[in-house]
C-alpha cells in the first residue's frame, strides 16, 4: 500500500531532497509517495500546513519553533522538525548602485575577506545619514529566517543597526530580483538560486555569503504539525528515511547537473540550468561578467550531519528571536525545553537505525567556535568528521 503525503516547498536550490526524494524513487522506496506543492511564499506554507492543507513542507528551520510559540501573528501550531534539508546556499546580493557607491567608501573592505564588506556598506549608511538620504531597503525572505538573522548580525558587526540605520522587509524568495530590479530594495539576503539570477541578468553583486558569516548555520528543516506526526509516526520514519536518501544522492558530485536539470523544471525551481548547477557546483559568480569563485560547500545536504536536527541550532535560533525582539522570553519554558519540543533527533535517530546514515550521538553541539575540522562519536561507534564552523564577528 502506498502513503500519498502533501508537501509543499518553496523554489530554492533546497528543496532538492525533498524533489529527488518523489521523482528518483527515494520515496517509493519507503512506500510514500510525495504530493509536491510548490508555494509562493513562507507565510503559504506556514498556513497550509497549521491548517492541515499540506502535511510536511519545506521550512525555514525558525518557523517551526516560532509557529509552536505562537510568535509573529495569528498562528499558533504546535510543531516538530525531525530532521534538517541540508546547510549552505545564502548570500547578501545588492545593487549595481550601491555595489558602486560601497566600493567608492571603503575599497580595502570590498578587497575582502568578504564579511569585511559591512564596513564598507556602514560607511555609506552613515554618509547617507549625514545628507538626510532615506534609509537603505533590504529584503529577507521571512522574520524567522536564518538569513534575518544572518543579514542583521552582519550589519551588526560593522556597527549598523539593523532596525535603525536600514529598513528590513521581507520578500518571497522568486519576487527578490524583480524588486531589486524596479528599485523597491536596495539589497536581499535569500537562498540560491536568486542570489545567482541577480548576478547573470547584471542586476546585483554578491558581497558576502553565508559561508562568510557560519558555514554550517541552521536552515531548512522538514516541518510537520506535531499531532499529525504523532498520528502518523511510521509515516514520518519512512519519510526520514527517503529523504535522508535523496540528500544522500543530492551530495553526490556525480549527480549535481543532473540535479540542477531536475531543479531547473517549471513545477520546481524553474530558472536556468546555468544558475543552479553553478550553485550546486560551488562555482558561482558573485558580479556581472566575473570569473566563477570556488565555494566547495556552498551546498551541503548530506554529509557532516547536514541533516541532523541539532538542539544546539535550535537553541541558537530561539536566542536570536530574543536578541531582536520577536520574542521576550519562552513563555516560561526554558529554550532547552521548547527546542526539544520542536527539534527530534530522536525520531531522527529512531528512523535511521539499522542504516547506513552515520547518526550522531551526541543532542547538541558546541555552536560557531571550530576553526579547523573536529570529530564526533556517532550511535554506530565511529566518528563523524565536521567542518569548521567559526562564526564571524
Amino acid at each position: 500500500m502506498v502513503t500519498d503525503v502533501k508537501v509543499g516547498f518553496i523554489p530554492l536550490v533546497d528543496c532538492a531532497a525533498l524533489v529527488v526524494a518523489a521523482e528518483r524513487g527515494f520515496a517509493a522506496e519507503q512506500g510514500l509517495r510525495l504530493v509536491l506543492s510548490r508555494e509562493p511564499s513562507w507565510a503559504a506554507i506556514r498556513d497550509k500546513v497549521a491548517f492541515g492543507v499540506l502535511d510536511a513542507a519545506h521550512m525555514l528551520a525558525g518557523m517551526p519553533l516560532a509557529m509552536t510559540l505562537g510568535l509573529g501573528g495569528d498562528v499558533h501550531q504546535p510543531m516538530i522538525a525531525p530532521m534538517m534539508l541540508g546547510q549552505g546556499g545564502n548570500a547578501v546580493t545588492v545593487s549595481g548602485d550601491l555595489f558602486a557607491a560601497m566600493s567608492a567608501a571603503d575599497p580595502a573592505a570590498m578587497a575582502g575577506p568578504r564579511f569585511g564588506s559591512n564596513r564598507a556598506l556602514a560607511a555609506v549608511v552613515a554618509a547617507r545619514k549625514a545628507a538626510g538620504l532615506p534609509r537603505l531597503r533590504f529584503a529577507t525572505v521571512f522574520p524567522f529566517s536564518t538569513h534575518n538573522y544572518e543579514l542583521r548580525h552582519w550589519l551588526a558587526a560593522a556597527g549598523i543597526d539593523p532596525d535603525e540605520d536600514v529598513a528590513i522587509t521581507v520578500t518571497p524568495p522568486p519576487r527578490m530580483v524583480e524588486h531589486l530590479s524596479r528599485g523597491l530594495i536596495d539589497g536581499f539576503c535569500v537562498g540560491e538560486p536568486w542570489n545567482q539570477v541577480a548576478v547573470n541578468e547584471g542586476l546585483g553583486h554578491i558581497v558576502v555569503t553565508k559561508a562568510d558569516i557560519w558555514p554550517t548555520a541552521p536552515e531548512k528543516v522538514l516541518g510537520l504539525r506535531r499531532d499529525w506526526a504523532e498520528a502518523h509516526a511510521d509515516t514520518v520514519a519512512a519519510l526520514i528515511r527517503a529523504v535522508a536518501d535523496a540528500a544522500r544522492w543530492a551530495d553526490d558530485p556525480a549527480h549535481r547537473l543532473e540535479l540542477a536539470v531536475l531543479l531547473a523544471e517549471p513545477r520546481f525551481v524553474g530558472v536556468d540550468v546555468a544558475a543552479l548547477d553553478a550553485a550546486l557546483t560551488g562555482r558561482p559568480r558573485l558580479a556581472p561578467e566575473a570569473p566563477p569563485v570556488d565555494l566547495p560547500d556552498y551546498h551541503v545536504f548530506h554529509r557532516a550531519a547536514a541533516t541532523y536536527p541539532w538542539l544546539s541550532q535550535a537553541e541558537w535560533l530561539l536566542t536570536q528571536m530574543m536578541r531582536w525582539g520577536q520574542m521576550p522570553s519562552a513563555g516560561g519554558e526554558s529554550l532547552a525545553t521548547v527546542a526539544a519540543a520542536v527539534f527530534r533527533p530522536d525520531l531522527y535517530a529512531a528512523a535511521l537505525a539499522s542504516t547506513t546514515h552515520p547518526v550522531p550521538a551526541a543532542l547538541r553541539k558546541t555552536e560557531g567556535e571550530h576553526a579547523q575540522p573536529y570529530a564526533l562519536a556517532t550511535l554506530e561507534g565511529g566518528n563523524l568528521m565536521l567542518p569548521a564552523d567559526l562564526l564571524a564577528i
